[in-house]
């Protein structure tokens, strides 16, 4: 059975807590309910100072580190886009720094593809922590479902990076969209809303058919 590393600390954390709104609430329910809204607000706050504080402490450096990045070796850029998500626990921070070099035409999609592939494997560094914490009978199928996330960034990589002309075809789609955005606002957000919601939503009601 696995146990948590990180248990041990956090029942000395809890424990105080748990006992002060003993005091304050007799139903356990409410207690219960109380601990689960502390809980999702220290999530947020946590990842917002980890945000912040790293972006303040770490930009120029992030800003160096990708710029070494860009037009090394596709294996190199990885390399960076990891690092770099991994230190700022955010993929979004390390895109966003390629987003307006790319728009000024300093760099091109080919250069920023890896790094940003890179990214997206870097984050699942933070899964895999959060993973750590979960405590139960449950704390395998975190950690299996954190491994799936970067197993299946992993394959998709390995499948599509390696090939060039299989490699083409993502950049290819993202050029048609990027023109397609610039010549109507209306039709991006089409996209959007179709890719990110509508699937999803198909996938669940054909997965709730079959059942």
């Amino acid at each position: 059975k696995y146990q948590s590393p990180i248990k041990g600390a956090l029942k000395a954390a809890v424990k105080p807590v748990k006992e002060l709104l003993a005091s304050i609430f007799d139903s356990p329910h409410v207690q219960a309910l109380v601990l689960i809204v502390l809980s999702i607000a220290l999530i947020f706050v946590a990842l917002f100072l980890i945000v912040r504080v790293m972006r303040a402490a770490t930009s120029s450096r992030v800003e160096s580190l990708v710029s070494r990045g860009l037009g090394q070796a596709a294996i190199l850029s990885m390399f960076v886009g990891v690092v770099v998500t991994v230190m700022v626990q955010s993929s979004s921070i390390t895109t966003s720094l390629l987003v307006p070099l790319a728009g000024a035409g300093v760099v091109t999609l080919a250069q920023a593809f890896p790094i940003t592939i890179g990214a997206n494997i870097g984050t699942t560094v933070t899964a895999l922590l959060a993973a750590l914490a979960a405590t139960g009978e449950n704390a395998m199928a975190g950690i299996t479902i954190a491994l799936v996330h970067l197993l299946f960034n992993v394959t998709a990589t390995v499948l599509i990076f390696p090939i060039e002309r299989v490699r083409e075809l993502p950049l290819r789609a993202a050029r048609w969209l990027g023109e397609v955005a610039v010549a109507s606002r209306r039709w991006a957000l089409i996209y959007v809303v179709v890719l990110f919601y509508g699937l999803p939503a198909l996938f669940a009601a054909i997965d709730q058919y079959w059942q």
